[in-house]
C-alpha cells in the first residue's frame, strides 16, 4: 500500500527520513542521463530510495530499463538539482519495493524539514567538537592570519566565512576547491571574537562544508547563540 503523508505532516518519525539524516544520500535511477518516472499505484512519479539494496531489488524485480543507479549527496541534490528536476509541490515516491507501495511525499516540504534538521545536527556536532579541541580551522590567502570570506554568487561581495571543526575535513575541501589557500587554526576564543564581528556585520558562517562547497550556511548570529566555547 502507499502512505500519503501530505505536505503538512512532519516526516521526522519516518524510516526514510532517519536514513537520510544518517547517510546524507539518496538514490535515483536514470536512463540516458534522465531520471526515470515510475508507474506506482496509478501515479506516474519519480522514485527516490534511501538504500541502494532496496532500489536494486525494485529495479530488478520490475525489470526496469535503466542505465545507472545514481547516488546523490543530499546537500548537492537540494542546492543544485532539485529545482531543475521537480516542480513546486511535486510529489515523489520514496522507497517503493513494488508498484503498489512506497511513501508519497511532497519533495519540497520534506527536504525543507530535512535540511533544517541536518543544519541543527551539524551545529551541535561543530559546537561539541570545538568545545573539546578548542580549535577552529579556516582558509587563509597570502599568509594572512585571518579566515577568508566567500560569496554565494559571483557578483556578490564575500559574506560567508567557511570554518571547520576537523582539520582533515578542511584539507579535503581546500585540496578540491581552494588550492591557492592555506589552512590555519585559531583557538575557540579567537573564533568567538571573530564571530561577534561577523554577527555585527550581518554576515554568515559555513560550517564543516563538504567538497564542492556544499553544506550548512547559517547566520553568524545563529551560530553565536548556540556556541558554548
Amino acid at each position: 500500500y502507499i502512505k500519503n503523508w501530505g505536505a503538512k505532516m512532519s516526516y521526522k518519525t519516518n524510516e526514510f527520513y532517519q536514513d537520510i539524516l544518517v547517510t546524507e544520500k539518496i538514490y535515483l535511477a536514470t536512463k540516458k542521463g534522465k531520471i526515470i518516472r515510475q508507474d506506482i499505484l496509478g501515479k506516474n512519479v519519480f522514485a527516490i530510495w534511501t538504500r541502494k539494496d532496496v532500489a536494486e531489488q525494485y529495479l530488478s524485480k520490475l525489470n526496469i530499463d535503466f542505465d545507472e543507479l545514481k547516488s546523490l549527496d543530499i546537500d548537492k541534490f537540494v542546492t543544485y538539482e532539485m529545482d531543475e528536476i521537480f516542480d513546486a509541490h511535486e510529489e515523489v515516491i520514496i522507497n517503493p519495493t513494488s508498484n503498489n507501495d512506497g511513501e508519497l511525499v511532497e519533495v519540497e516540504a520534506c527536504t525543507d524539514e530535512l535540511m533544517t534538521d541536518l543544519d541543527n545536527i551539524r551545529i551541535k556536532e561543530f559546537n561539541s567538537t570545538v568545545a573539546k579541541s578548542d580549535s577552529v580551522y579556516g582558509l587563509s590567502s597570502q599568509n594572512q592570519k585571518q579566515f577568508i570570506l566567500i560569496s554565494d554568487e559571483e557578483h556578490e561581495k564575500p559574506n560567508i566565512m567557511p570554518v571547520w571543526s576537523v582539520k582533515k575535513q578542511a584539507e579535503k575541501v581546500r585540496d578540491e576547491d581552494f588550492e591557492e589557500c592555506d589552512i590555519i587554526e585559531v583557538e575557540g576564543e579567537v573564533f568567538a571574537e571573530w564571530l561577534d564581528v561577523l554577527r555585527d556585520d550581518h554576515k554568515a558562517v559555513a560550517i564543516d562544508l563538504k567538497p564542492g562547497v556544499i553544506g550548512t550556511v547559517i547566520s553568524a548570529q545563529t551560530l553565536s547563540d548556540k556556541l558554548t566555547i
